[in-house]
Protein backbone atom coordinates (compact mmCIF):
# COMPACT_ATOMS: atom_id res chain seq x y z
CA UNK A 1 0.00 0.00 0.00
CA UNK A 2 1.39 3.37 -0.96
CA UNK A 3 0.70 5.74 1.89
CA UNK A 4 -0.79 8.86 0.26
CA UNK A 5 -1.59 10.85 3.36
CA UNK A 6 -2.38 14.15 1.65
CA UNK A 7 -6.12 13.34 1.56
CA UNK A 8 -6.35 12.36 5.22
CA UNK A 9 -6.81 15.86 6.67
CA UNK A 10 -10.31 16.31 8.13
CA UNK A 11 -11.93 18.71 10.57
CA UNK A 12 -12.25 17.15 14.02
CA UNK A 13 -15.45 17.32 16.06
CA UNK A 14 -13.63 19.85 18.28
CA UNK A 15 -13.15 22.12 15.24
CA UNK A 16 -9.39 21.65 14.76
CA UNK A 17 -7.89 20.35 11.51
CA UNK A 18 -6.26 16.93 11.95
CA UNK A 19 -2.71 15.94 11.06
CA UNK A 20 -2.28 13.00 8.63
CA UNK A 21 -0.56 9.92 10.09
CA UNK A 22 0.31 6.39 9.11
CA UNK A 23 -1.00 4.39 12.06
CA UNK A 24 -0.27 0.83 13.18
CA UNK A 25 -3.35 -0.86 14.59
CA UNK A 26 -3.27 -4.56 15.51
CA UNK A 27 -0.21 -5.03 13.31
CA UNK A 28 -1.77 -3.41 10.23
CA UNK A 29 -0.64 -0.15 8.65
CA UNK A 30 -3.64 2.12 8.22
CA UNK A 31 -3.92 5.66 6.90
CA UNK A 32 -5.63 8.20 9.08
CA UNK A 33 -5.30 11.45 10.94
CA UNK A 34 -5.05 12.58 14.54
CA UNK A 35 -6.35 15.80 16.08
CA UNK A 36 -3.48 17.69 17.72
CA UNK A 37 -5.88 19.35 20.16
CA UNK A 38 -8.07 16.55 21.55
CA UNK A 39 -6.26 13.42 20.26
CA UNK A 40 -9.28 12.06 18.32
CA UNK A 41 -8.23 9.58 15.61
CA UNK A 42 -9.89 9.24 12.19
CA UNK A 43 -9.25 6.33 9.83
CA UNK A 44 -9.25 6.24 6.05
CA UNK A 45 -12.46 4.53 4.87
CA UNK A 46 -10.76 1.78 2.83
CA UNK A 47 -8.28 1.04 5.59
CA UNK A 48 -11.06 0.98 8.20
CA UNK A 49 -12.82 -1.66 6.07
CA UNK A 50 -9.58 -3.67 5.86
CA UNK A 51 -9.26 -3.52 9.65
CA UNK A 52 -12.86 -4.67 10.02
CA UNK A 53 -12.31 -7.58 7.60
CA UNK A 54 -9.14 -8.55 9.47
CA UNK A 55 -10.93 -8.56 12.83
CA UNK A 56 -13.63 -10.78 11.36
CA UNK A 57 -11.16 -13.55 10.39
CA UNK A 58 -8.58 -13.10 13.16
CA UNK A 59 -8.37 -16.08 15.50
CA UNK A 60 -10.99 -17.97 13.50
CA UNK A 61 -10.35 -21.50 12.27
CA UNK A 62 -10.23 -21.38 8.48
CA UNK A 63 -9.85 -24.37 6.19
CA UNK A 64 -7.69 -24.58 3.09
CA UNK A 65 -6.74 -27.38 0.78
CA UNK A 66 -3.48 -28.77 -0.61
CA UNK A 67 -3.57 -29.13 -4.40
CA UNK A 68 -1.08 -30.22 -7.01
CA UNK A 69 0.06 -27.63 -9.55
CA UNK A 70 2.46 -29.07 -12.12
CA UNK A 71 5.46 -30.47 -10.23
CA UNK A 72 4.65 -28.47 -7.08
CA UNK A 73 1.97 -28.33 -4.45
CA UNK A 74 -0.02 -25.28 -3.43
CA UNK A 75 -2.11 -24.45 -0.38
CA UNK A 76 -5.43 -22.85 -1.26
CA UNK A 77 -6.72 -20.37 1.29
CA UNK A 78 -10.25 -19.02 1.76
CA UNK A 79 -11.25 -15.86 -0.10
CA UNK A 80 -12.28 -14.24 3.19
CA UNK A 81 -8.65 -14.36 4.31
CA UNK A 82 -7.39 -13.05 0.96
CA UNK A 83 -9.75 -10.08 1.23
CA UNK A 84 -8.98 -9.41 4.89
CA UNK A 85 -5.23 -9.30 4.28
CA UNK A 86 -5.54 -7.64 0.85
CA UNK A 87 -3.40 -10.38 -0.69
CA UNK A 88 -2.65 -10.27 -4.40
CA UNK A 89 -1.65 -12.93 -6.87
CA UNK A 90 2.11 -13.45 -6.66
CA UNK A 91 2.47 -12.08 -3.11
CA UNK A 92 5.67 -13.33 -1.48
CA UNK A 93 5.35 -15.47 1.64
CA UNK A 94 7.75 -17.10 4.08
CA UNK A 95 7.07 -20.59 5.35
CA UNK A 96 8.42 -21.94 8.63
CA UNK A 97 7.94 -25.52 9.77
CA UNK A 98 7.01 -25.67 13.45
CA UNK A 99 6.28 -29.40 13.71
CA UNK A 100 5.22 -32.25 11.40
CA UNK A 101 1.61 -31.01 11.72
CA UNK A 102 2.15 -27.23 11.91
CA UNK A 103 3.52 -24.62 9.51
CA UNK A 104 3.61 -20.85 9.86
CA UNK A 105 3.05 -18.74 6.74
CA UNK A 106 4.05 -15.06 6.89
CA UNK A 107 3.18 -12.52 4.22
CA UNK A 108 6.04 -10.20 3.23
Amino acid sequence: MVADLSKEVVRCVCGTWTKPRLLRIEGLRVRGSVCPKCGETYLNGEDAQMLSDFRRVRDSLLEGKVTRTGNSYAVRIPISLVRALRLQNGAAVRIRVRSPKEILVSVD
